[in-house]
């Protein structure tokens, strides 16, 4: 007969089910506060690694400017604060903090003067680092010769305010569009230096070092969440700036930048570098015909065909109406001829009375058509999308001369209709 005694293992299986549920809950919480709908959005605030070209080129920017505003700003105010030091501080203490505020501004001017170079991530990224290494430092030595002196009364008081150099850079973290991992490799560092100032001050007593590691994990909390909605804000507006609402594919601006990109990378590495300039064939009659909403279908299917069928890594642009420009990144003229041969096999979906979709397509390659700039490897692909279309359309000619054709039962029923 089973007994109805619950078992000892009860107890630690509720209390397990329970920290499960209130965890699921902190991070559906969170998630709603930051707008994340998705563990691939939660995994853009994690790592860096999920980011593209243009959100590594906004976050840069923003930081180096941001550095260069607080590196310009207190390069001003920590010598400045000299004066207040000077009516209350041993004359002593106050000539060697007076040394350290000028080398400290020193290096914070020359970081400014940095961050004013073009935006790179790895040099945003040093640049902050530099800034957040210049005032805990400073810090450091301020809170060991301070020790080195019995003060009283206003002396204290000034020598207590050094203690709170920590927090202000902890609290300026918010300030920065960072990742989880990012703010932690930032972050860590610095309680681990107010922890050792919490020791050379000289009211470092046991309930002021709990306070201030406290305090300071607090601090770094709120410091984390603003980070991260900034860094979740900036990926949804280069999202809504960088995707075409109709088609989901890169917009013309953002694919501009990413041919400018992989060309110099090409060029620079010596690797290849292939486009497809992709025009749908008699895509003017579905409209004419069918209907714009007929025709915005039609465009949605192609370019979901199209970005299924690439690899992972290329990009598809809509270039323009019923144009798509795709960047193939290492792919020589044979790898673009297979994705051609993919797109050829697998189509691009069908037009509104059943007939297939088809395109006419012309594919380029940066070294064996030795073009100049990413504009002429375009004006190249375009070019021999024209030559397939005015050969009959439902066909590619490839950098190499190749032909690849659609089935012969893809052939559009209006072909004789002009446009398209």
């Amino acid at each position: 007969m089973p007994s109805s005694m619950p078992s000892p293992r009860d107890p630690a299986r509720r209390w397990r089910g329970r920290a499960t549920a209130a965890a699921r809950g902190v991070l559906a919480a969170l998630g709603a506060e930051l707008g994340l709908s998705s563990v691939e959005q939660f995994g853009e605030l994690v790592v860096s690694t999920r980011h593209g070209p243009a959100i590594a080129r906004h976050r840069a920017a923003l930081i180096q400017r941001r550095v260069f505003g607080f590196a310009m700003l207190f390069a001003l105010l920590v010598p400045a604060w000299a004066l207040v030091d000077l009516p209350v501080l041993p004359h002593p203490l106050w000539g060697a903090l007076l040394v350290a505020r000028a080398v400290s501004a020193l290096v914070l001017a020359t970081l400014a003067l940095a961050a004013r170079g073009a935006p790179r991530l790895g040099r945003a990224r040093l640049l902050l680092g530099g800034l957040l290494l210049v005032t805990p430092l400073f810090y450091l030595v301020a809170a060991h010769w301070i020790h080195g002196y019995a003060l009283h009364g206003l002396a204290l008081a000034a020598a207590q305010i050094y203690a709170l150099l920590p927090f202000v850079i902890i609290a300026g973290l918010a300030l920065f569009p960072l990742t989880v991992v990012e703010f932690h490799l930032y972050a860590l560092p610095l309680l681990a230096v107010a922890l050792l100032g919490v020791r050379l001050h000289p009211a470092s007593a046991l309930p002021h070092a709990i306070a201030t590691v406290w305090l300071l994990a607090l601090l770094a909390g709120v410091s984390l969440l603003s980070a991260l909605a900034q860094l979740r804000y900036m990926l949804a507006q280069v999202a809504r700036a960088s995707y075409d609402v109709l088609t989901g594919a890169l917009t013309r601006r953002a694919g501009l930048d990413v041919l400018d990109l992989q060309f110099r990378l090409g060029a620079l590495n010596g690797s290849a570098l292939s486009l497809l300039f992709v025009d749908l064939d008699h895509f003017k009659s579905v409209n004419d015909r069918f209907g714009h909403d007929a025709g915005d279908k039609v465009l949605r299917e192609a370019a979901r065909q199209l970005c299924t069928l690439v690899r992972k890594g290329d990009s598809v642009i809509r270039w323009g109406g019923e144009e798509f420009v795709v960047v193939l990144p290492n792919a020589d003229a044979q790898e673009a001829d297979g994705v051609v041969a993919r797109v050829v096999a697998a189509g691009l979906g069908h037009r509104p009375d059943g007939a297939p979709t088809t395109a006419s397509i012309g594919v380029a390659e940066q070294r064996l058509d030795a073009a100049q700039d990413w504009k002429a490897l375009v004006e190249i692909a375009d070019q021999r999308m024209y030559a397939a279309k005015t050969s009959g359309r439902a066909r590619s000619v490839g950098a190499r001369g190749t032909i690849q054709c659609w089935p012969q039962q893809a052939a559009v029923p209006d072909a004789g209709r002009p446009g398209g």
